[in-house]
């Protein structure tokens, strides 16, 4: 055998340059041109049907939507406020959210790819089923956290907010966020204040919901809570020379209403237009008064009906009637005002299903049952004909 001679390198180069492979490769395509084509036709046509079936399939999976989330017991997601025991609210998909006792917790949009909600009072526990179909993103007053799964808890209160995660990552976004965003990991919580932020180990959190008790939310002792009222009395106390606007605007609804008082928004409902007229009513609402929300409402609608903005206030009155104070035959004829002034088509689906549950539970069956037969007439595979059937069954 003959000796190899080194370097390697030098004896594996291949010995034709390109123009030698070009010329080899232009003889054997004309040699088999005709042949060639012939017979690569029916695989050429294989392919490119192959190719759609493939795209086909795509363009299937791609569109396909896996439908609003809803309770674990099929029905809608709606406003909940927990009382002094607390409140769980089991979803479809298997995730879970736990509210504290007082907490408040709103959807703001629901569908096959998202899930919003806001927490608009008091503290919240998030269980978000991993690798599901929605991207979710919860709104906390000071700032959105984003997630995809995981588990965090976001702890609201005026003029301050505290996220914390448990496990998974969490995005937190908002102009009180350094830099405007900040990711958390597991074991980070971030405190958020209307001076600035800060990022601190979770170990130092003691949520108001426990992570491995939430079905116990624990009571903060005596004096603490008392620590906490003086705490909330001064921020009051120095919000009163503030504009109860600018206080709205930053998301601190409770000191808003403390500078009006009930008296005061009353008093400016009578006399200002509509875009603070709904401010007026998210005041109210959010700081725990939805009583003092249905005047600025009714203002709309009295007296700016051809405002662009007079269907979604009769759409807010029905929901905080059906909602928040257990009034259904007003939220029926609140619902109706916004059908009939044009509520935009991307709520109008929305507002026929609550129409048809405002008749069912104030007893008035001939009208659900009209509600439900319009409803279907609109969106026979709407996302919202279960609940319908659920509630015509009452």
């Amino acid at each position: 055998m003959s000796q190899m001679k080194l370097p390697l390198v030098d004896q594996l180069q291949d010995p034709a340059d390109e123009a030698a492979i070009h010329r080899i490769a232009l003889a054997i395509d004309a040699r088999v041109q005709g042949r060639g084509r012939r017979r690569s036709l029916p695989l050429v046509l294989v392919g490119s049907a192959a190719a759609v079936v493939a795209l086909t399939v795509a363009a299937i999976n791609l569109h396909r939507d896996a439908g609003p989330l809803l309770l674990a017991g099929g029905q809608e997601i709606v406003a909940t406020e927990a009382g002094k025991a607390g409140s769980e609210i089991a979803l479809s998909d298997g995730s879970r959210i736990r509210l504290a006792p007082g907490a408040r917790f709103e959807p703001l949009e629901n569908t096959g790819a998202r899930f919003s909600a806001i927490v608009a009072r008091g503290c919240a526990d998030f269980d978000v089923r991993p690798d599901g179909p929605r991207h979710w993103t919860v709104e906390c007053g000071l700032a959105t956290v984003e997630v995809v799964g995981t588990a965090f808890t976001c702890e609201r209160a005026p003029g301050k907010l505290r996220v914390v995660d448990h496990h998974g990552v969490v995005l937190v976004r908002g102009e009180h966020v350094p830099d405007r965003a900040r990711r958390l990991s597991a074991g980070e919580s971030l405190d958020i204040t209307e001076d600035g932020p800060s990022v601190s180990p979770a170990a130092a959190f003691v949520p108001s919901v426990s992570p491995d008790d939430r079905s116990a939310p624990a009571e903060m002792p005596t004096a603490a809570a008392k620590r906490e009222t003086v705490r909330e009395a001064v921020k009051v106390h120095a919000a009163v020379g503030k504009p109860w606007r600018e206080l709205a605007r930053n998301g601190r609804h409770r000191e808003a209403f403390a500078v009006l008082g009930s008296e005061g928004l009353r008093r400016e409902s009578e006399q200002l237009g509509v875009g603070d007229l709904l401010a007026l009513a998210d005041v109210a609402r959010l700081s725990g008064h939805p009583a003092e929300a249905v005047m600025p409402l009714e203002r709309i609608l009295a007296e700016f009906a051809n405002d662009s903005q007079a269907p979604l206030a009769a759409f807010a009155l029905g929901r905080l009637d059906l909602d928040s104070l257990g009034r259904p035959r007003a939220a029926a004829s609140a619902f109706r005002k916004a059908i009939e002034l044009g509520i935009p088509s991307s709520l109008r689906e929305d507002v026929l299903a609550r129409l048809v549950e405002a008749c069912a539970r104030s007893g008035d069956v001939a009208c659900a049952r009209r509600a439900a037969d319009a409803y279907r007439a609109e969106f026979p595979s709407g996302r919202h004909a279960r609940a319908i059937q659920g509630w015509l069954r009452r």
